[in-house]
């Protein structure tokens, strides 16, 4: 269990459930798509959504469907 991280698929910072079942899932802290890479597409995605330049649920929906995919999906990344 050291190799992951209980995460969650939706972001607190971006209005996800904190304990909601099917939010929460474990995210490796090895290989190329990893718990750091992961966070720092959060903390992107808040931050166009905090200075206006995409929707909360452009977002919302971006990194639930992909969050590998979903800085591009918004324009931002």
């Amino acid at each position: 269990m050291s190799d992951y991280e209980e995460d969650r698929l939706v972001p607190l910072e971006l209005g996800g459930a904190p304990r909601g079942p099917g939010n929460l899932w474990p995210e490796p802290h090895y290989g190329t798509k990893t718990a750091s890479t992961k966070d720092g597409t959060e903390t992107k995605l808040k931050n166009t959504v905090c200075n206006g330049t995409i929707t909360l649920s452009a977002a919302r929906s971006a990194i639930k469907n992909n969050w590998t995919t979903a800085l591009q999906v918004t324009g931002i990344g």
